[in-house]
C-alpha cells in the first residue's frame, strides 16, 4: 500500500484534553501500527531480517494538535520544579518525566491546511522517526523571532534544547548589504543584477526567512510544544524533518490557520513618530492602554524587533533589551541598549501586536511600526560641587556653562536623566515650595520636576552656589543656546549631589537601572 497525501486537505485540530497528561507520548508507538503505512499483506516466504529492513523502511507519521495556554504553564512549571528537586535532593543526574500535555493530536500528512483556535500553542509529533528540526513561522511577519517550543521523547520527557549557537553564527556571520534591513535579518543574499536571479529573489527571501526559524531539536525528540500562543485570525507555515531508522531524512510541511477571536481590543502606542531624530538615550517606549498580564507577557515581547544600521543602511550590532517597567497602572514596555545608542543610526521597530493575548479576556488591537534616527551624540554632565555645566558633542566640547544646580533643601538628584520635552516659555509651579514662576527655555530631564531653564533671578551666584529648587539654573542667553542644541532623548548626567535618583516616579527612568537589574525585567528568559 502507498501512503497518499492530499495536499488540499484540511484538518480541524482539537484542543487536547488537559485530563490526557503524562506519558501520553509513549502511546504513540502503539497508535502508529494502526495509522502507518504498511505493506499490503504478509509474506510467508519473508526472512526476519526482511521483517526489519520493513520495519526501518515504515513511513513517519506526523500528528498536530494543540495546546491550551494554561496546560503549557502548568506543565512548565512542574518540569521547572522537578528539575529543581532533582539538583537539590541528589548529586547524581536524574531523568525529569514532566507532566506534559498529550503529543498525539490528529494524523496529519504533508501539505495539509490544519485549523486552530487562537491563544492555544501547536504541537507536533512524529512517529516511526526523531526530529531532526522544526520551525514555524507567521506568514505576514517573518521578522518574528524563532520560537524554541519544547522539545519531548517518547516517553513523555522534556528534553534539554539542542545548541543553537552554530546555527545563529552561521546566520549572522556575513554583514547585509541590501539597504532592505529586514531582508538582511531575513539572511538574504545581494540582489543580482541578472534577470533570472531576479526572478528568483522573492522565492529566495522566502525560503530564507524559513530557515532563520529553524530550531534543531535535541537527540531523540518524537514530539514538540510551542512555546508561545498562536495570535488569532493569522496563518503560520509550520514545518518539520524527520529522520528514520534507515537513516533517511523525510520532510513534513502544513499551513496553520488560526480563526478569528471576538477578545476586547487593547491599544498600543508609542511617544516616539516616524522620522524624528532623537539623542542616543532615547527609549523605544510602548504604551498599552490596560494592563497586560504577567502570564501574556512574553507572547507580546517575544514578537517584537528592533533593527539598527547606519546612514547606508549597513547592518549595526547593538546590544539591547525590552522591560517591563512598573504598571502606571497601564503597562509600559521600554527598549535600551546596553550602552547609549551608536550617535547617527537609523532604528526600526516591527511591534506586530494585533490579537496577540494580553489578558485572558483582551487581545492587541493594533500593529506598530515605528522608524526613527538617532542623531549627534551630545551629553550635558552637571556637577553640583564645580557648580559647571558642560556639553559634549561627538566627543568634542561645545558648551562650558558656569550654572546653579539644587539648594542643600532641594538639591538635583545624581545618575543619568534624559532629556524628555522642552518650551520655549513655561510656568513652573511647585505646592511643596509654593511657588510659580514663568521661565524660558525649559528643558525638562525628570518628572520630578527637574528641568535646565534660564534664571536670570540666579545668574550672580551661577558657577559659585547652589540655590534653585532641583533644577539646572542658567542665564537666559546660555539657556537659550543650550535649549536650541536639545534634542528628545540627549542624556543630562548629574553628579556631585547628596541624593540619587530612583527607579519610581519617572517615566522614563530606563538609565537609572543598571544592566542586569534591566535585563530582568524583561518576560523572556
Amino acid at each position: 500500500m502507498v501512503c497518499s497525501s492530499h495536499p488540499f486537505a484540511r484538518t480541524r485540530i482539537p484542543v487536547l484534553s488537559p485530563t490526557k497528561i503524562h506519558g501520553a507520548v509513549a502511546a504513540l508507538s502503539a497508535i502508529a501500527l494502526l495509522t502507518a503505512c504498511t505493506p499490503s499483506g504478509p509474506d510467508p516466504d519473508a526472512t526476519p531480517n526482511d521483517a526489519k529492513s520493513a520495519e526501518a523502511a515504515a513511513e513517519p507519521v506526523f500528528r498536530v494538535g494543540s495546546v491550551s495556554d494554561a496546560q503549557a504553564t502548568k506543565s512548565s512549571a512542574q518540569e521547572s520544579s522537578s528539575r529543581a528537586t532533582d539538583s537539590t535532593e541528589s548529586a547524581e543526574p536524574t531523568s525529569t518525566t514532566a507532566s506534559t500535555p498529550e503529543q498525539s493530536g490528529e494524523v496529519v500528512e504533508t501539505g495539509t491546511e490544519t485549523e486552530v483556535e487562537p491563544g492555544e500553542r501547536i504541537s507536533l509529533s512524529v512517529e516511526n522517526a526523531v526530529l531532526s528540526d522544526i520551525s514555524i513561522t507567521e506568514s505576514d511577519h517573518p521578522r518574528i523571532d524563532s520560537d524554541p517550543g519544547v522539545f519531548f521523547d517518547t516517553a513523555g520527557t522534556a528534553l534539554e534544547a539542542a545548541d543553537q549557537s552554530k546555527k545563529s553564527a552561521d546566520e549572522t556571520s556575513a554583514e547585509p548589504t541590501d539597504e532592505s534591513t529586514e531582508d538582511a535579518k531575513a539572511g538574504s543574499s545581494t540582489p543580482s543584477e541578472s534577470a533570472s536571479a531576479d526572478a528568483a529573489e522573492p522565492t529566495a527571501k522566502k525560503d530564507s526567512a524559513k530557515e532563520k526559524h529553524v530550531v534543531t531539536a535535541p537527540d531523540d525528540a518524537a514530539a514538540w510544544v510551542s512555546a508561545y500562543d498562536l495570535v488569532a485570525d493569522s496563518t503560520y507555515d509550520l514545518s518539520a524533518t524527520a529522520t528514520s531508522a534507515d537513516g533517511e531524512e523525510h520532510d513534513f510541511t502544513s499551513t496553520v490557520t488560526v480563526a478569528a477571536t471576538d477578545a476586547s481590543p487593547m491599544s498600543v502606542r508609542t511617544v516616539l513618530a516616524d522620522d524624528q531624530t532623537v539623542g542616543v538615550g532615547a527609549p523605544i517606549v510602548l504604551n498599552f492602554d490596560s494592563t497586560v498580564a504577567k502570564q501574556y507577557r512574553d507572547d507580546v515581547e517575544h514578537r517584537l524587533s528592533v533593527k539598527v544600521t547606519d546612514k547606508d543602511g549597513k547592518k549595526r550590532t547593538v546590544e539591547g533589551s525590552w522591560a517591563w517597567l512598573p504598571d502606571n497602572p497601564q503597562s509600559r514596555l521600554h527598549f535600551r541598549p546596553k550602552e547609549f545608542w551608536p550617535a547617527h543610526s537609523k532604528v526600526s521597530v516591527d511591534a506586530p501586536l494585533k490579537n496577540v493575548p494580553t489578558t485572558d479576556d483582551t487581545v492587541g488591537q493594533n500593529d506598530l511600526t515605528l522608524d526613527f534616527e538617532i542623531g549627534r551624540k551630545q551629553i550635558v554632565k552637571a556637577d553640583a560641587k564645580s557648580h559647571r555645566m558642560v556639553v559634549t558633542r561627538d566627543g568634542k566640547e561645545v558648551m562650558d556653562f558656569p550654572a546653579s544646580l539644587g539648594a542643600a533643601k532641594s538639591p538635583s538628584y545624581n545618575g543619568t536623566h534624559v532629556v524628555m520635552s522642552k518650551a520655549a516659555d513655561y510656568t513652573m509651579t511647585s505646592e511643596q515650595w509654593d511657588y510659580e514662576t514663568d521661565v524660558r527655555w525649559a528643558v525638562r530631564i525628570h518628572n520630578n520636576g527637574e528641568f535646565i531653564h534660564a534664571a536670570p533671578w540666579s545668574t550672580g551666584v551661577q558657577g559659585s552656589a547652589n540655590v534653585s529648587h532641583g533644577c539646572i539654573n542658567l542665564s537666559t542667553a546660555r539657556a537659550k543656546q543650550y535649549y536650541d542644541s536639545a534634542l528628545y532623548g540627549d542624556p543630562v548626567e548629574i553628579t556631585g549631589s547628596n541624593v540619587s535618583l530612583s527607579t519610581s516616579a519617572s517615566d522614563i527612568s530606563d538609565w537609572v537601572y543598571d544592566w542586569d537589574e534591566w535585563t530582568k525585567l524583561s518576560a523572556l528568559d
